[in-house]
């Protein structure tokens, strides 16, 4: 059979559409499949440059605090905090795609959210129309949550943007939180809650409201009213996601024309936990006492801040581009490097291969990898080739605290 009859073939053999039936229309569980489709696209895509935009951010957050201890002018000051501070938001950016694309676990640690709301109203303030007006309104007293900062910044972040765009012609977004306690009654009244201590988070507004017939939809991913290239329908489908991650729930008044109240419930932490926030803040200085260390890094600006970090907290460095290099100096310095930092993604050699080979030739060498990819992590403890993994971009502060545990206590350990 020739292969022009087996593709004729193949066509043959394919259904052919129900009468009456556009060709193109697709059907539910099509349109879910293509859905699945493009959020694994997503997932790729985020992947992919995940690594290299960390990488580009990881000098700057390590540069910021030296900048900060030898600049004197008040200008200056305020330009190196505006830097780091746009830094750590790109950082915050890539971590929520691929949170969102790949499903990843949520870091959750206790959290003041009048922190969040402060950082949400400045940024509010500053980009939104200057027809919208921003109101504030916090008490003094409100409980602390278990959460992960970086997606309750997300869930802030998305309600007002849903507000903004509610509001064209202008109006006013009314920001707040308040301590709340349900009873069993209370409880009952409302979807997803249950009886005991909660923060309430408001998002308000006075716009459009949403329209009855399209309110059944606005949790369903993908879907949006807005135009072609405004909006993609996934913005409270990823509150409404992480909110039941962190065992919430969420109410909603709405009336056409009036505007929109969404109101985030988030179970309070034990009380008794306020006082471990000032504890896990105080940054702890982690001096060496000149230990040799080898510092492997295909990009030389990281490896260069790195090794300028570590020599002025009392480290001696020697520095390598990739893990052929490294392994010419360790074969004539094993003895005398105590620790092995090392990126996990390295041309000619990666940093897993490296670190087989330092432990067949000195297995008392300790062994610190870091990745711009989350997931690497998860290979460092599964392999068990190293002592602690350091996820990119990563501050000056958990560098020295991790590579001070690791020396003199030497736990399996993550820092993200």
């Amino acid at each position: 059979m020739s292969a022009t009859a087996i593709c004729d073939e193949g066509r043959e053999a394919q259904p052919k559409p129900a009468p009456g039936m556009d060709p193109g229309h697709k059907s539910p569980t099509e349109e879910k499949f293509l859905r699945a489709q493009r959020l694994e696209s997503i997932g790729m895509l985020a992947s992919g440059i995940a690594h290299d935009l960390n990488n580009v951010l990881s000098p700057i957050i390590l540069a910021a605090p030296v900048l900060r201890e030898h600049a004197t002018n008040a200008d200056d000051l305020r330009i190196i905090t505006s830097l780091e501070k746009s830094a750590e938001r790109g950082v915050e950016l890539v971590r929520q795609i691929l949170s969102f694309a790949h499903g990843a676990a949520s870091v959750q640690q206790l959290v003041q959210i009048k922190h969040l709301l402060r950082e949400t109203l400045a940024m509010t303030k500053e980009t939104y129309p200057r027809n919208i007006a921003v109101e504030f309104s916090f008490p003094d007293d409100l409980w602390p949550i278990m959460a992960d900062p970086t997606q309750m910044h997300q869930v802030l972040l998305n309600l007002c943007v849903n507000a903004r765009d509610a509001m064209p012609e202008g109006g006013t977004l009314s920001l707040g939180a308040e301590n709340c306690l349900l009873d069993e009654k209370g409880a009952a009244a409302m979807d997803g809650a249950r009886p005991g201590p909660w923060v309430v988070l408001k998002v308000e507004d006075t716009g459009s409201g949403i329209p009855p017939d399209v309110l059944s939809r606005i949790w369903e991913p993908f879907f949006t009213t807005k135009e072609a290239g405004k909006g993609t329908g996934l913005g409270l489908s990823t509150v409404r996601s992480i909110v039941e991650n962190h065992h919430g729930f969420i109410s909603l008044n709405t009336q056409a024309g009036r505007g929109t109240t969404f109101r985030v419930f988030l179970p309070a932490a034990d009380i008794s936990a306020k006082e471990r926030i000032s504890d896990a803040v105080q940054a702890k200085r982690h001096l060496g006492r000149g230990e040799l260390i080898l510092i492997v890094d295909d990009e030389p600006h990281i490896r260069e801040m790195i090794a300028s970090m570590l020599s002025r907290n009392g480290y001696r460095v020697v520095t390598a581009g990739d893990g052929t290099e490294a392994v010419a100096i360790f074969a004539t310095r094993s003895t005398e490097i105590s620790l092995l930092i090392t990126d996990l993604i390295m041309p000619n050699l990666d940093g897993s291969a490296l670190a087989g080979i330092v432990q067949h030739l000195n297995p008392r060498t300790k062994i610190m990898a870091m990745s711009g990819l989350s997931s690497a992590g998860k290979n460092v403890r599964a392999e068990r080739f190293g002592n602690a993994f350091l996820y990119k971009p990563f501050k000056v502060q958990a560098l020295l605290s991790m590579v001070h545990e690791t020396l003199h206590e030497g736990p399996v350990a993550e820092v993200a």
